[in-house]
């Protein structure tokens, strides 16, 4: 129950953003998870940071070598989906992960649509 209130919410509170693109949606193991500022190589606190997650056999971003979804750390959803991946990796549990086609985010990483633990 508390998976489904989670994955509604992501998917509620991202769709006003991206209403024109296509969502896909890909299985498999979170394999890292990364937290960066906006602009990585520079230390400035005032920047948004960004949270990554590494998914095996995702796709790269659009055109990257990055096969990984991205959500700014200041969305209301950030901690929710950061507690997720990290329970997914210590469960070593599959994810399905919904991303959005585009990368508005971060220009190499998809737009996380939603987070779903299977």
């Amino acid at each position: 129950m508390l998976k489904l209130f989670f994955t509604t919410i992501l998917a509620l509170s991202l769709s006003s953003n991206v209403l024109g693109a296509d969502v896909l949606t890909h299985t498999g193991k979170v394999t890292r998870v990364v937290a960066f500022p906006h602009s990585y190589g520079s230390y400035d606190e005032t920047q948004k940071g960004r949270l990554a997650i590494y998914v095996e056999g995702l796709p790269q971003g659009c055109g990257s070598e990055l096969s990984r979804v991205v959500v700014g750390v200041d969305h209301p959803i950030h901690d929710s989906v950061l507690s997720l991946a990290l329970m997914a990796i210590a469960s070593q549990a599959e994810v399905k992960v919904a991303y959005f086609d585009q990368c508005t985010v971060r220009s190499d990483s998809w737009d996380l649509a939603y987070f779903n633990i299977n």
